[in-house]
């Protein structure tokens, strides 16, 4: 109980910069431990000594001296924390007793000399080579001054009653070496256990912490990973010794890999790198491929002993750059939802100007003409301008009224029986003048035994008539526009073909963005919103059918919709379109068709 007291009052003795550390708190608690025990017995057999002595001499008196000074040691080691200074005043004092001990048994001449090795060999047990390298100057300017002394003949010859006690100093000095050395071997074995827990520590966290960690030599091998190799390399973690980790890696990022490697070994230090790897997570299991963002560092006084010369920590960013490229995206879409705007706002002020101040100035003309100066020829061709220019705008507003309804899926169809013939012939009617008057030869084309279609009439009576007057307005005079309808096992291919100017590669991917018009401007040579096409898709995809355009410049373009006969349960996404480049002199005809002239 008493030493354990004694050691709780020698632990709160300790310097507050090493409670952090434990090896270098054992370190300081044993000095000090020692110290006290040898300036305690020292001074405790000083009253002693004086009884029996009387009055000391002067090598007594540094004797005395000497046991005084391990305490000193100690309240400096208290105080300020350092070690050096402290054990450099225990060996001063261990030099002094030594050299007053031997003036007093025969100076140059003693054997107790000897001891002045216990010096030296002390500071191994409390420090590292500067601790042995400071008591080795010690000792040797000790054993200097003894030499010098005798020489100068301060030594007096050796008092009789230290002949009987030689034997008992040596003794001592025999039992001092003994102890240094179970003392030395029993801080060597402190320092391994110490190690080893350290070392079963740090493995421990290791194992369970989620970043993989590995050690690399000079060459970039792997000397050391942990028990995270499982999860982000798909190996055990002595598999990715060596080239294991290095052909895990995508041979496409193996160079950045290295590079990072050899930056933190041979250049700046301390590198990041991002990089996949790919794996067989088990047997019969897909192939995973990882996004792994690694830090490599540069170990400083790295050492021969295991190689290694950079620590790197790996984690798994993929879930974190998904989020990054959804993010990218999410900005492109704004972006172009922002462009949208524009063109937006472009297009609908250009195609709702025109025929607003139509309106207006035409009405103005015929509510100022108050002297009747106007015939009744020229009041009719303002007012069927004005009224065409209202249907005009009409039609702009319901086009974006359709949009807005297909996008938000607020527009629903009516399935009826449709006789696809009659609904050719009707929207055939309705563009012929406009194909007369452009000098272009419209077509109807129907299969042999075209049956009825569930559909929508108005919704699919808009899409020929999109279809029709796209191809008659891109198709110049003397060109065709020809409209087919042919049955293919359970579906209705509808097409529209034309002869027109045809679209150029770069534009088909393009083909129904609202508001897109291939090489269009806001001075364009041909009206229109841009918006005929979205509908198309829109509509054809409530119906659940299939939308392919074919087209190449200077050679005319088809537009071909895929109707299923019955029918479609529930659609409400527009359909994607298939864009093809169209191979030179495609012709129009269809197998065994019926031909009309509209």
């Amino acid at each position: 109980m008493a030493i354990r007291a004694i050691r709780t009052q020698v632990a709160a003795m300790v310097h507050p910069s090493v409670l952090s550390n434990s090896l270098e708190r054992m370190r300081h608690e044993r000095f000090m431990l020692t110290r006290l025990g040898v300036g305690a017995f020292g001074l405790g057999l000083a009253p002693a000594y004086l009884a029996w002595r009387g009055a000391l001499g002067g090598f007594e008196a540094l004797v005395v001296a000497a046991a005084s000074l391990p305490l000193l040691a100690v309240v400096v080691l208290s105080r300020t924390g350092r070690l050096d200074i402290a054990h450099c005043i225990s060996a001063a004092a261990l030099a002094i007793f030594i050299c007053a001990m031997a003036g007093m048994t025969g100076g140059a001449a003693s054997p107790l000399l000897l001891w002045l090795a216990a010096v030296p060999a002390e500071a191994m047990f409390f420090g590292s080579r500067p601790f042995v390298a400071r008591a080795s100057a010690i000792a040797a300017i000790a054993l200097a001054s003894v030499m010098t002394l005798h020489q100068l003949g301060a030594f007096a010859a050796p008092a009789p009653w230290t002949s009987g006690m030689m034997p008992a100093f040596v003794t001592i000095a025999i039992l001092h070496s003994m102890a240094i050395a179970v003392g030395f071997l029993r801080r060597r074995d402190d320092e391994l256990r110490e190690h080893r827990a350290s070392d079963a520590r740090a493995q421990l966290l290791l194992d369970h912490v989620g970043d993989l960690v590995t050690w690399h030599d000079a060459s970039g091998a792997v000397v050391f990973a942990n028990a995270a190799a499982k999860a982000l390399a798909g190996a055990e973690p002595a598999e990715l010794h060596g080239r294991g980790l290095f052909d895990r890696v995508h041979i496409a990022d193996r160079p950045l890999f290295l590079k990072a490697l050899s930056d933190a070994a041979h250049g700046a230090g301390d590198t990041t790198a991002c990089f996949r790897t790919l794996f067989v997570p088990g047997e019969g299991e897909a192939p995973v491929a990882l996004w792994l963002e690694m830090h490599a560092h540069r170990i400083a006084n790295a050492g021969p002993s295991d190689g290694a010369a950079v620590v790197c920590v790996t984690r798994d960013i993929t879930a974190r750059r998904a989020l990054d490229e959804e993010r990218a995206r999410g900005h492109a879409e704004a972006l172009q939802a922002s462009d949208v705007k524009g063109q937006f706002l472009a297009t609908v002020s250009h195609e709702l100007r025109t025929p607003l101040n139509a309106i207006i100035g035409f009405s103005e003309m015929l509510s100022t003409d108050a002297h009747g100066v106007l015939d009744a020829e020229r009041r009719q061709e303002y007012a069927r301008i004005i009224h065409d220019s209202g249907h005009h705008l009409l039609d702009v507003v319901n086009t974006l009224l359709d949009i807005s309804k297909i996008e938000s899926g607020a527009m629903t169809i009516e399935q009826d029986q449709l006789d696809l013939d009659d609904l050719s012939r009707d929207c055939c009617t309705l563009v012929a003048l406009r194909a007369e008057t452009g000098q272009v030869a419209l077509e109807r084309v129907l299969g042999p035994e075209l049956p009825p279609i569930l559909g929508d009439r108005r919704a699919l009576k808009q899409v020929m008539l999109n279809l029709l007057s796209n191809a008659v307005k891109f198709t110049p005079p003397g060109g065709r526009v020809v409209l087919a309808l042919v049955r293919d096992g359970d579906v209705i291919d509808l097409s529209v073909s034309d002869t027109g100017i045809g679209i150029a590669a770069s534009d088909l991917p393009r083909l129904g963005d609202p508001f897109f018009q291939a090489k269009g401007s806001y001075d364009r040579a041909y009206e229109g919103t841009g918006l005929g096409l979205s509908v198309v898709r829109g509509l054809v995809g409530l119906h659940g059918g299939r939308l392919t355009i074919e087209s190449a410049p200077g050679n005319g373009t088809r537009v071909c919709v895929r109707l299923p006969i019955g029918g479609v349960a529930s659609a409400s996404q527009p359909v994607r379109i298939a864009t093809f480049a169209r191979a030179p002199k495609r012709s129009f005809e269809t197998k065994e068709p019926i031909r009309l002239t509209a």
